[in-house]
């Protein structure tokens, strides 16, 4: 009986290799952010976002890797691409059981023309697709935001925040996903993928890339961003509420 079992398993195994196709993979652009620019604010940009829902098991812990997948291979080339026409973007991660699940996001601030090119691109391509037909994501979703509304900054910030810091806070949040997005660009470097790979081979890069980048968290983070997050505000004391520490 074990034996048996331990042949399927080779047998999907080689079976899900074949079925991938190998694509070649070139050295990522490098993202190189442009300053901060303070009259995005226009009556032509609303904001919009594209969700990838993830497929999580039951019993399992959620799969942070395929976040990494999606952001360097899909998700960088359109920010690169359309940066000049992106004020504002950041990545939003997700995780719970409940009605919105596993969720990978991209939330813009942008005009209409672009946010349709840009989900056209992801849409259409290859590895979304694969993404899909393996059942590592059950659908991808592009929406407006708000779209009753002409694009405001504070639109997409907790509206329980003062109004200061909702309109303050898509600067913020923007920095820190450029910072994490270019974290993953070092770690996934050192370590590169072959000149021609398949997308299994892939996504397993990448889940070794979340599991050097998570270590980092745990050793600098209180350092290199907690500790100098606070330096910028004076090292003011701040409310520390624990049912808001999330972990899987």
């Amino acid at each position: 009986m074990q034996l048996l079992v331990r042949t399927c398993l080779i047998l999907s195994s080689v079976l899900f290799a074949a079925c991938a196709p190998t694509m070649q993979v070139e050295t990522s652009a490098r993202l190189q952010p442009k300053a901060a620019v303070i009259d995005a604010e226009q009556d032509d940009r609303y904001w919009w976002q594209m969700r990838f829902r993830l497929i999580w098991p039951e019993g399992e812990q959620p799969d942070f890797g395929q976040h990494l997948l999606i952001s360097e291979q899909l998700l960088l080339p359109v920010i690169i691409e359309y940066q000049d026409k992106l004020p504002l973007w950041r990545f939003h991660r997700r995780a719970g059981r409940d009605g919105a699940g596993h969720q990978f996001s991209l939330i813009i601030f942008t005009d209409e023309v672009t946010a349709g090119q840009i989900n056209r691109e992801i849409s259409s391509a290859p590895l979304t697709d694969w993404l899909i037909s393996n059942r590592l994501i059950e659908k991808v979703n592009f929406e407006k935001r708000s779209p009753e509304e002409l694009g405001r900054l504070e639109l997409t910030s907790d509206p329980s925040w003062p109004i200061e810091i909702q309109r303050s806070w898509p600067y913020f949040i923007m920095g820190t996903s450029q910072a994490w997005l270019l974290l993953v660009q070092e770690l996934s470097a050192e370590n590169p993928l072959a000149s021609k790979v398949d997308y299994p081979s892939m996504l397993q890069h990448y889940q070794e890339v979340d599991k050097r980048l998570n270590a980092q968290w745990r050793e600098y983070g209180q350092h290199a961003y907690l500790h100098h997050l606070s330096a910028i505000f004076g090292y003011q004391p701040i409310y520390i509420r624990s049912t808001e520490l999330k972990t899987f």
